[in-house]
């Protein structure tokens, strides 16, 4: 099951659906028309002539045509998922908010059958059907029903159909308009229930895809693998769009705003990036392909984002609008279950935090790193927050990442010290585990900013004995395999109580490009560090400075092109990554120079990571896929066994 908000204990599903129509949220009405198990709601319409009056839509249009951004699915549970897809409105325009009759609410228990405005509705087209099936060609619907498409909302569909179909099974669906036309198809798994025995379970996990930093090639092997789901840690859009004087973006992949701005401000700026990148062929087949748990970092609103709604690179003033219209866009284009109330303030409008629990193996943890968190400790100037000395307010417990007043941080100790899961997954956006370089901490962006928060977490995990715990992160653009103490400097690897595996970016730069980037003359708002940043590091160290120098000399001297493979400038690059594994020895395996994705396999025995990288992001197609790194975790132990690298 999932948690819909903090309790978990959740509310019946169909009390649910009452709660999301009324405010316009994730389960929009599931106007059932036929499903095999026995149901209360689809027995109260097979008697009810008015309901098997309305005859179901049918295909009349290649499969696709009026569906630019597919279908995707979200949040599986062991009875369910919830279902989207967005109408483009040349085909069909859907229902404001104010036409919604409010007497659906009490139809939708099934007390009474369907009210004329809503048949009206269906007959109008300002409904689509939407059909489940055990197999592709939907010959014999398991499930099937009329939802709206909401037009004050983009024009999305977003239906939740938990509680409607049996555990542990895989199930194909699709959309049809009143006009024939017909989405692609899409397909998901149902869970395990919770606390059944289960031998294991497979997912994967992604973060970071600017659109303008290369194709998707990696999600295109991802969607191939066999998965219960995908996990996406975070910056699933990126809300700079640059331009070209400052970035090098693909021709076919340039991203102009309706606001003309070089960052989203507007909401239709918001929705522009989402449709755009949801039209890319990669990650469509993805989203067809398997269910997708998410969370946001920064870039979904703003770089280096924190409450109350400050974007530090844009203006250290709040902007409330700016953050509800982002969270709103979110909502829109997540199918999570999650609700979204546009009457409240950006901080209470919409809630993602939650878990997902599959079997007795494994409790899926996500929190929320960005809507409340405190400010930068030691201030928000770019050499403040990276590669700094720090300052004493990062040791503060109330320097708090996941919010003093938002109730998270207590949920989320709760979630962790109760499960009754073998392994607790925890779904991290930024990096836990410290990381220095020349003595200095290289991001309080990260939780080395919250080292008190951090502290009090991992004593907490001591304390209630806590076992199995796996931190997997994103936002760095790099793969890392680490582990997880109580104090850093003096803990012995064996006195561990977690391991932290991160996942490198889908497109985002690496430390890697960002070495490159010295010595061009673009840069990329994708950065995982900014670019003054990493020419502060060369220059502090002297033999990075002598490097940087010769490649300098070289490029003078006549050097046309200037690439990552240049022998002076891997050889710089390699420097850097061997100062980074000297002084972070918790950090067991480190690799910031490839794009790819991570899987983790769970098991009662062990659990086991992978992860793969891709050769190239920067062509279409003729790329390759290679095995980085694999490692396993025992059972009860917090060790990393090392089986490639």
């Amino acid at each position: 099951m999932v948690d819909r908000m903090k309790d978990p204990d959740s509310k019946p599903a169909h009390l649910e659906r009452r709660v999301f129509l009324k405010s316009l949220l994730a389960g929009s009405a599931l106007l059932l028309l036929e499903n095999t198990g026995i149901d209360r709601i689809a027995q109260a319409f097979a008697q009810e002539s008015p309901w098997t009056s309305i005859p179901p839509f049918q295909p009349q249009h290649p499969p696709g045509l009026g569906f630019p951004q597919s279908v995707a699915a979200g949040d599986p549970t062991a009875s369910g998922a919830i279902l989207w897809t967005r109408i483009d409105p040349s085909i069909q325009t859907g229902l404001a908010a104010t036409q919604v009759d409010s007497s659906l609410i009490q139809w939708l228990d099934g007390e009474t059958p369907p009210p004329d405005s809503i048949v009206s509705a269906i007959n109008n087209g300002t409904f689509v059907l939407l059909e489940i099936a055990n197999s592709p060609d939907f010959k014999k619907p398991i499930l099937r029903g009329y939802t709206p498409i909401w037009k004050d909302y983009d024009q999305v569909v977003k239906v939740d159909v938990d509680g409607k179909l049996p555990p542990r099974s895989l199930y194909y669906y699709r959309f049809i308009t009143q006009t024939g036309h017909v989405s692609p198809t899409g397909r998901f798994k149902t869970l395990v229930p919770a606390g059944q025995d289960l031998s294991s379970t497979r997912f994967a996990y992604i973060s970071c895809q600017d659109f303008s930093s290369g194709y998707f090639p990696v999600l295109n092997y991802l969607a191939e693998e066999e998965l219960d789901f995908v996990v996406h840690l975070g910056d699933y859009i990126y809300e700079s769009v640059g331009k070209s004087i400052y970035q090098d973006p693909l021709p076919d992949r340039k991203i102009t705003v309706p606001s003309g701005e070089s960052k989203a401000f507007t909401i239709e700026d918001y929705r522009t990036l989402y449709r755009t990148y949801r039209t890319d062929p990669d990650l469509r087949r993805l989203h067809e392909n398997h269910a997708m748990v998410s969370i946001w970092d920064d870039h979904e609103f703003a770089n280096d984002s924190y409450y109350p709604a400050v974007a530090p690179d844009d203006n250290t003033a709040s902007n409330p609008v700016r953050r509800q219209v982002a969270n709103r866009v979110w909502y829109e284009y997540t199918p999570a279950r999650v609700t979204f109330d546009p009457k409240k303030e950006f901080a209470e409008s919409l809630c993602i935090y939650r878990t997902l629990r599959i079997g007795n193996l494994c409790e899926l943890i996500l929190t929320d790193q960005r809507l409340y968190r405190s400010s930068h400790a030691c201030g928000s100037g770019t050499l403040d927050r990276y590669f700094t000395k720090g300052c004493t307010a990062v040791n503060d417990p109330k320097q708090s990442m996941l919010g003093i007043h938002s109730g998270q941080k207590e949920w989320f100790l709760n979630r962790l010290t109760t499960s009754k899961a073998q392994w607790k997954i925890w779904a991290n956006e930024v990096q836990f585990t410290p990381l220095k370089l020349l003595g200095r901490w290289m991001n309080l962006d990260a939780w080395d900013g919250f080292a008190g928060e951090r502290l009090d977490i991992i004593r907490t995990l001591k304390k209630n004995h806590v076992k199995n715990l796996i931190t997997i992160t994103g936002d760095l653009h790099t793969f890392e395999a680490s582990l997880i103490k109580e104090d850093f400097k003096k803990d012995a690897d064996r006195k561990a109580v977690g391991v932290e595996f991160m996942v490198g970016s889908v497109t985002s730069s690496n430390v890697l490009d960002l070495v490159t980037q010295i010595f061009t003359k673009s840069q990329s708002l994708s950065n995982p560090l900014p670019l003054e940043v990493i020419e502060k590091i060369t220059q502090v160290d002297k033999e990075m400075a002598q490097q940087v120098k010769a490649i300098k000399e070289e490029k003078h001297k006549g050097i046309t092109e200037l690439s990552s493979s240049h022998p002076l400038l891997k050889k710089l690059f390699e420097n850097l990554i061997s100062l980074i594994r000297l002084e972070n020895p918790w950090i067991k395996l480190f690799n910031s120079s490839t794009h790819g994705y991570c899987i983790l396999e769970l098991s009662p025995a062990k659990a086991t990571w992978t992860a793969y990288s891709v050769s190239d992001i920067r062509k279409k197609s003729g790329t390759k896929k290679t095995l980085l790194f694999q490692c396993e975790v025992p059972k009860d132990k917090a060790k990393i066994r090392i089986l490639h690298k």
